[in-house]
């Protein structure tokens, strides 16, 4: 049975190019063998390595796909179709498959064959960020340019993309961050890999997806290029006990069906530590909520001001009741 090359991206068979490239993109990233320093996982990452880049080569291209889509795998690389033959009316005879490299197909969806910040030094190839407050660490980072998929002369320098991963915590009192990166230099014609550490102010309220821009402290691609910029963005780790809805933080509170009718308290831990309850003394429905004024999110353009904790109520309801229950509560509630 030949390769799924739908299965090996993990998109649909109604999948369009910009699907296909964010699945080439995250995948090619977590399997790229120089990710990879044990021996055994290292070839396991080859051979995924391949078959993504290939999946992506045939999925990509339209003549491809068309035959891939009608002969199979088989059929592709027999020349379009099952035994090699021409399909209806001979439209493919002139069809060769030829594979595709890996490496190089990397090197020209990202412009570069080395996908990683980091080299050879205390933190390991890939590090991990610590548990302090300033972090050392190498960096994932990728092409995000003005140049043309394919493009080996980009009219520009590149830009360099880098998620910096941050707990609620962190975005909600700010933090200091300092991320450690290796990059390319030219030195009297020769290249050379500079270490540097960039430092960034984590305001308290950033939100997903803000940038940080580091101009000029990529990688520099030629003698005569200038250097490409860094561009750092905030990406929001998860959080057991609050999800952000941009300034408000939600709190979900399951209650039973007793406390629902007769009131309760909830005891929060803020994300700076604080403790402090909330009185809830009126009757709770489904889906109803309590705003909390001012226990949200830091604003990051408005010092001082603050959004809303929200919490949303989950009554869970008895699964039976009791005829002995049930008269009781008709005489508690006759015209509830």
């Amino acid at each position: 049975m030949g390769k799924d090359y739908y299965r090996i991206l993990g998109v649909g068979k109604d999948a369009s190019e910009a699907d296909l490239k964010k699945a080439y993109r995250k995948l090619a990233m977590k399997w790229h063998p120089d990710k990879h320093a044990d021996a055994d996982a290292k070839k396991k990452a080859e051979a995924q390595f391949k078959d993504i880049a290939e999946a992506y080569d045939v999925l990509s291209d339209k003549e491809k796909r068309q035959i891939y889509d009608q002969f199979g795998e088989e059929g592709l690389k027999s020349g379009g179709s099952p035994t090699g033959t021409a399909g209806p009316g001979g439209s493919r005879a002139n069809f060769v498959y030829r594979e595709v490299d890996p490496s190089e197909l990397f090197s020209r969806f990202f412009g570069s064959d080395r996908m990683f910040f980091g080299g050879d030094d205390d933190f390991g190839p890939f590090g991990s960020v610590g548990m302090g407050s300033h972090s050392n660490f190498p960096f994932r980072m990728h092409h995000a340019g003005s140049g043309s998929f394919g493009s080996r002369a980009p009219s520009k320098p590149k830009t360099y993309e880098v998620d910096l991963s941050l707990s609620l915590e962190e975005l909600y009192t700010g933090t200091k961050k300092k991320l450690k990166i290796t990059r390319t230099r030219y030195r009297n014609g020769q290249m050379l890999k500079e270490d540097n550490v960039l430092s960034i102010d984590v305001k308290p309220g950033w939100k997903e997806g803000t940038k940080i821009t580091f101009a000029g402290e990529g990688d520099q691609d030629s003698p005569t290029s200038p250097p490409g910029d860094v561009v750092f963005v905030v990406k929001t780790k998860p959080n057991s006990r609050f999800v952000r809805d941009g300034n408000h933080l939600i709190h979900k509170v399951a209650i039973p069906l007793v406390k629902a009718l007769t009131g309760f308290t909830v005891p929060i831990e803020s994300l700076d530590g604080r403790s402090f309850k909330v009185k809830v003394d009126t009757v709770v429905t489904p889906k109803s909520r309590k705003i909390v004024p001012n226990e949200g999110m830091p604003v990051s353009k408005r010092p001082g001001e603050k959004g809303d904790l929200i919490l949303e109520f989950d009554i869970h309801f008895p699964k039976t009741l009791t005829d002995d229950q049930k008269t009781k509560l008709k005489e508690l509630l006759p015209n509830v």
